[in-house]
């Protein structure tokens, strides 16, 4: 399965993630002025993809659940890069860390790590 996310700011979105993830660059397909078509990140092992949203694709909101090394750190990172918390660093019931963020770009990551 490979999450696909369509954004109001594809470049700003590949920006974030690389400064939070590490996200590289896979593939990059653009229109005639520039803006991305098509582009594939990886992150670990995982690829995601994405496009700028048009009048015929307009933005969605995704909600992702990503395993981390530190969820807290991960949440301090986003926070610093302009995300707002939804739910902060915690030991959750079924034995992870976990925290929740949306991104600059209206998406939903919760960010967990191994207890």
């Amino acid at each position: 399965m490979t999450p696909y996310f369509t954004v109001p700011d594809a470049d700003g979105f590949i920006t974030f993630l690389h400064a939070l993830f590490g996200a590289e660059l896979i593939k990059d397909t653009r229109y005639d002025n520039g803006t991305i078509q098509h582009a594939r990140l990886r992150i670990g092992t995982s690829v995601l993809m994405l496009n700028q949203a048009t009048r015929d694709y307009p933005a969605n909101i995704s909600q992702i659940h990503i395993q981390v090394s530190d969820a807290a750190a991960a949440y301090a990172k986003a926070l610093e890069l302009g995300a707002i918390s939804l739910m902060s660093p915690n030991l959750r019931p079924h034995g992870e860390h976990m925290a929740g963020i949306t991104d600059p770009f209206g998406n939903i990551w919760w960010l967990a790590s191994r207890a």
